[in-house]
């Protein structure tokens, strides 16, 4: 499998980092629906897909036009 498997998950701070934003505007846009994700029943961390990730990374891209 590689990083942009639809079926691997990262965490907040992996997603933030792969966005090039911080993890609380992560958390932010995961409250707001922009992102889906799953909350770890036990620790309340939210996983997000690396496939959503990436395809949201490279929606920003092509707004910003990078």
């Amino acid at each position: 499998m590689n990083d942009t498997d639809p079926d691997n998950y990262v965490s907040n701070g992996e997603a933030a980092k792969i966005l090039g934003i911080s993890p609380s505007t992560m958390q932010r846009w995961a409250r707001k629906g922009h992102i889906r994700y799953l909350r770890n029943p036990k620790t309340g961390w939210r996983y997000f897909r690396a496939g959503d990730v990436y395809t949201l990374r490279d929606s920003l891209r092509e707004v910003s036009g990078e």
